[in-house]
């Protein structure tokens, strides 16, 4: 496939995970956006587009 088509809009994908479901985003390669847990029911977690061969 051609680079230039390969290319996407985007870089990072964010979400606002439920804590239960933590260990399945950290097994897809998310990873935490902040280090402390700001709230009881979620956490912020992000993917790097530039991480995908």
């Amino acid at each position: 496939m051609n680079a230039e088509l390969s290319r996407s809009a985007f870089r990072f994908i964010t979400v606002d995970a439920y804590l239960s479901a933590i260990p399945f985003y950290e097994k897809n390669g998310f990873k935490p956006l902040t280090k402390k847990e700001e709230d009881d029911h979620t956490r912020l977690m992000f993917f790097d587009m530039m991480d995908v061969e």
